[in-house]
């Protein structure tokens, strides 16, 4: 009973973690087209500052994603990455 109840909360952390991975990108993206549009229609500089933003969202969202990871790393030492599994073959 007691394994079934953590399993649940192992899957409810990883759909966490995709639901959050998902807007994260989303709202990094749109921030970064509406920012950088809004910068260019003030400057004249189309679509410079439009790329800059969409790309700085994205980038964002990934840096966002990865630092999720390592503490999902962090919290659960036993269990092995596919990194580790090929530096350390059993």
């Amino acid at each position: 009973m007691v394994a079934k109840k953590r399993h649940f909360w192992d899957y409810a952390r990883y759909a966490n973690m995709a639901f959050s991975f998902g807007v994260t990108m989303i709202a990094g993206t749109l921030l970064g087209l509406y920012g950088g549009g809004w910068l260019d229609r003030r400057l004249g500089t189309s679509p410079l500052f439009l790329l800059a933003g969409v790309l700085l969202g994205i980038g964002v969202g990934f840096r966002s994603v990865l630092s999720e990871l390592r503490v999902l790393e962090k919290e659960a030492p036993g269990i092995k990455t596919d990194a580790q599994d090929k530096t350390h073959p059993d």
